[in-house]
């Protein structure tokens, strides 16, 4: 089906200020930041938990229980590292300039802040085992906790450079080690002293990969220049790192801020089991709780991950991307929590028996208030992340510190009936939760009454009672865990209606700035800066070209691709190839990053089309200026014909300039919806003031010969010499610029030819309305953008009578002849130079003849054409496009 759009007419609005391109799609960085650190956590578990079994197996009891409580000392100590210095760190890396005096000076008061609490530690954790731990475990523990302290500031730099596989590489490599280490030890007889040796081993290995990392922050120089998501400036930087007043000061209210939230949580998490313990003197009948909490927390670990990758980005300060990066974790926590929460919760004793002990598995009553107290938890360890980024602090620590006092009361209580205990904890971290979450609703915008909490508890809700009846039977309570899980994974997929502007991912091939680009990059400019100028975010990728940079433009992103491509980029051809290569093996993780409401592809040399709706499931618009495959396969006898023909099937939306083209669009692939959208004219052409006009002819556009037919003109006018006086005055830049002046040189007419070189902007059309004939000799043609353009001046236009041109170059404004009819062309030439009268009527004609070829007209029409294929939650706002 072919249309022609009838364009809207644009009145006159002013511009919004361009919108800055996104950098990301934050969902696919959450989840691929959170994935490593996910899976290092289920990692380390498990090792850890192999490791207990070989170690009561391989150890003597005695030895065994020295080596049980000392671990549970380590434990303690590697959790409060953890929560303290590395998210200090993480957030002044996150918020300062690589090398800067803020970053220097966070590394190395970090450095000795570790120092100082591993000293604090050994001392009170070998007190604390003293009575019953021998010279080598004392020695092992000690060095452990130098260690895991140490670890625990290349741990916060890596978070802080958001280098999160590297992060969890290092977490499972630490586990790694210590096996590999306690299972040496324990061959050599070295006892419960060599396996506490192995938490030093494995600690030392990955705080020395850690301080490798950082050693560049380190020294005096740092690392020059700033790298992307740096947000203070270097004044201010170095202001609060020196000795300035209040520096230092404020240095230690942050960390106090981050670490003292941290802490508290942790506090919360454990409280239970403490009081418990405490109370009851390590009753047996308290092993159920315990190896229950451990299934009861995987959530926790997910929301950990989840945290870990979206504080970096909060610490660098407010902004709506860190906020919709914080709502998008937010999102994949109910998601997901909910959904593990629901299948630990009603997990049938049978298959806890295969993980558990089997007189455990009669406490699996526990497991439902253990569930939710584990999602609760998972539920302020995220939350709370943006109060130790963003501030303030008082009302978190207050809310977690009253928590911390009810539980301990209540925990106290209960301690006797493990159920109570199990419903007590539940009930203090879910009321908890609420408030913290709350406190997040007024501290980031869009979140909305539940936080995003609503559907997802209330879907949770329905599967917990189903899965709850199909507890006695394992079979189906599995199945439907998979479909649980099912759901909630393509829940988590979905993309949400997202706020912020609307975003267009256009593959337009040619970089309006390389020299001799065409009328192509032209039409693409022109629509996307008013796109841009009304808020639309428009991301342009492009072939290389020597000294291509991304840069923004009009508030219009342009990005070569590939960035870095060598020499290919010295080759025109090597550089497109390079380029359709690129997006056909790199689309997908492009529109990941851009996040894009519509992908738009240019139809370009020598391909055509590569397909791109196969390549991406979001929208796709085909915009056909030219089918090129044809003429390149007969120039480089490459099958170019066969990718042009199953990309035309692919597309289900085609643009066209023009209604020839249209009408070959619609013969080719007749399921299609072609529109017929021309290129435009800019407005300043109409209103040039008057000029005198000279006695020379003009060529404008892009020095080339396969289609523009520069060679066709240079031998006209050596035929027309010798009966006119008009000179001939070339300008523009491109390929075959060296081969036409040696051409005209071979025709004699050197002297009567000026070369003026590219000329760009309002000067293009003063040159145009300045001619008394301009020469359009195209062999072949999408548009004729430059005779739309001089018929806007007033110059009249003489071309060969090709499709496109025909529709243009009637006969009341310029002359055409027949194609390559060499003779002819001169003739007209000669007859028009001499005919200024004739010229100047032909002229007259012109403007009214393009008045309709309005860039705002064109763009609010492919803008409408985007909109068909937008789903309806994506829509751009309804605004009248204005000229930027």
């Amino acid at each position: 089906m072919v249309t022609t759009t009838a364009a809207p007419d644009a009145s006159a609005a002013s511009a919004a200020p361009a919108v800055t391109p996104a950098q990301e799609n934050p969902e696919k960085g959450t989840v691929h930041g959170a994935l490593p650190l996910a899976l290092s956590a289920v990692l380390v578990g498990a090792g850890n938990y192999g490791l207990a079994l070989f170690l009561v197996h391989r150890l003597s009891a005695p030895d065994f229980t020295v080596y049980a409580a000392v671990s549970s000392v380590l434990l303690s100590v590697g959790t409060l590292a953890g929560a303290t210095v590395p998210w200090v760190l993480a957030r002044e890396v996150a918020a300062g300039t690589p090398g800067s005096a803020r970053r220097r000076s966070s590394v190395r008061t970090c450095l000795w802040l570790a120092l100082g609490l591993a000293f604090l530690t050994a001392v009170a954790s070998c007190g604390a085992v003293a009575s019953y731990a021998g010279p080598g475990p004392l020695a092992g523990l000690a060095a452990a906790c130098l260690m895991l302290w140490l670890n625990s500031v290349g741990a916060g730099y890596l978070q802080g450079r958001e280098r999160f596989a590297g992060l969890a590489a290092l977490r499972v490599a630490e586990v790694a080690v210590r096996i590999a280490a306690t299972v040496g030890a324990v061959a050599a007889g070295w006892g419960s002293a060599g396996a506490i040796g192995a938490f030093a081993a494995g600690a030392g290995v990955t705080a020395a990969a850690g301080l490798v990392a950082l050693r560049g922050e380190r020294t005096a120089g740092g690392q020059a220049g700033a790298e992307p998501g740096d947000r203070a400036s270097e004044a201010s930087e170095a202001s609060e790192a020196s000795g300035v007043p209040g520096g230092r000061t404020e240095w230690w209210r942050r960390a106090a801020a981050v670490g003292g939230i941290q802490v508290l949580t942790c506090v919360l998490f454990t409280l239970d089991v403490v009081v418990a313990v405490a109370v009851r003197g390590g009753s047996a009948d308290l092993a159920p709780y315990q190896a229950l909490l451990v299934l009861a927390r995987v959530p926790l670990f997910l929301s950990a991950a989840l945290a870990t990758v979206v504080f970096p980005r909060l610490a660098a300060g407010p902004s709506p991307a860190a906020g919709e990066r914080f709502r998008t974790a937010l999102r994949l926590h109910w998601i997901t929590g909910i959904a593990v929460t629901v299948t630990i919760a009603t997990c049938p004793g049978a298959l806890t028996g295969l993980v558990l002990p089997r007189h455990y598995t009669a406490s699996g009553a526990l497991l439902l208030p253990l569930a939710l107290a584990g999602f609760a938890g998972a539920t302020i360890a995220l939350a709370s992340v943006v109060f130790q980024a963003w501030g303030p602090v008082w009302r978190v620590v207050v809310t977690l510190g009253l928590a911390c006092l009810a539980g301990g009361a209540a925990y106290a209580l209960t301690a006797a009936r493990p159920p109570a205990l199990a419903w007590c904890s539940a009930a203090v971290t879910c009321a908890a939760a609420v408030v913290i979450v709350g406190l997040a609703r007024r501290r980031v915008p869009g979140l909305g009454p539940a936080a995003g909490a609503a559907g997802p508890l209330a879907a949770g809700a329905v599967a917990c009672c189903v899965l709850s009846a199909l507890r006695p039977y394992p079979v189906l309570w599995a199945l439907g865990v998979l479909v649980v899980l099912g759901a909630a994974g393509s829940a988590a997929r979905t993309r949400p209606r997202r706020p912020g502007p609307y975003r267009v991912l256009h593959l337009g091939f040619e970089d309006p700035r390389r020299p001799g680009a065409g009328g192509g990059s032209v039409r693409t400019h022109e629509v996307n800066r008013r796109l841009a100028a009304r808020g639309v975010d428009v991301t342009v990728l492009v072939a290389p070209w020597p000294g291509a940079t991304e840069t923004v433009r009009d508030g219009v992103r342009y990005v070569p691709l590939p960035a870095h491509p060598g020499p290919l980029a010295r080759s025109r051809f090597a550089a497109q190839i390079a380029y359709f290569a690129a997006v056909v093996t790199r689309l997908g993780r492009l529109t990941h990053r851009y996040d894009p409401d519509v992908v738009v592809e240019d139809f370009a040399a020598p391909f055509s089309s590569v397909c791109v709706p196969h390549l991406t499931r979001r929208p796709v618009v085909g915009l056909v200026q030219w089918l090129f495959a044809a003429d390149k396969a007969r120039e480089f006898h490459l099958p170019f014909g066969a990718v042009e023909r199953r990309g035309l099937a692919s597309h289900t939306t085609l643009l066209a300039v023009s209604d020839g083209l249209g009408a070959e669009l619609g013969r080719r692939n007749p399921a299609a919806r072609v529109e017929v959208i021309p290129n435009g004219v800019d407005r300043a052409a109409f209103t040039r003031p008057a000029v005198e006009r000279g006695d020379h002819v003009l060529y404008l556009g892009r020095l080339e010969t396969t289609s523009k037919g520069l060679d066709l003109l240079l031998r006209a006018y050596a035929l027309a010499a010798p009966h006119t006086t008009a000179a001939l005055h070339i300008a523009g830049d491109g390929p075959h610029a060296e081969a036409a002046r040696a051409l005209a040189a071979g025709l004699g007419i050197a002297d009567r030819v000026r070369w003026l070189g590219r000329v760009d902007g309002p000067a293009r059309f003063d040159l145009l309305a300045s001619a008394r004939l301009a020469c359009v000799p195209s062999r072949q043609e999408t548009f004729g953008m430059v005779a739309a353009e001089a018929l806007a001046t007033g110059t009249p236009v003489l071309a060969f009578d090709i499709p496109c041109l025909r529709d243009l170059v009637t006969d009341d404004v310029g002359v055409r002849v027949p194609p390559g009819d060499l003779d002819a062309y001169a003739a007209a030439l000669a007859a028009l130079t001499r005919d200024p009268a004739r010229c100047a009527a032909l002229g007259a004609k012109g403007p009214p003849t393009v008045a309709h070829l309005d860039w705002d007209r064109i763009a609010a029409a492919q803008l409408a054409a985007y909109h068909r294929v937008t789903p309806g939650d994506r829509l751009p706002h309804e605004a009248p496009v204005a000229d930027g």
